[in-house]
């Protein structure tokens, strides 16, 4: 029998620009969003750790993230 003991996700999230607004709203909706995703991992009291923010060329907001699977511990990943 196999217990997990640790566990974690480590995620590259793209959230892309939208095609119904004009590219600079876009661009702002996009870094809303992943701002509006960190703080629901917050809200929720999940742990995480944000490894990297990035713009892509077209504007979309990147995020490299660590975060933890349900309510497994996550031992030494973050």
């Amino acid at each position: 029998m196999k217990r997990v003991r640790s566990a974690m996700l480590q995620q590259v999230l793209c959230f892309v620009l939208s095609d119904k607004l004009t590219h600079d709203d876009a661009v702002r909706a996009s870094a809303k969003e992943a701002d509006d995703y960190l703080a629901g991992l917050e809200r929720a009291g999940t742990t995480h750790r944000v490894l990297s923010r990035s713009v892509d060329k077209d504007g979309s907001t990147v995020l490299e993230v660590r975060r933890q699977y349900n309510s497994t511990p996550t031992g030494d990943y973050i």
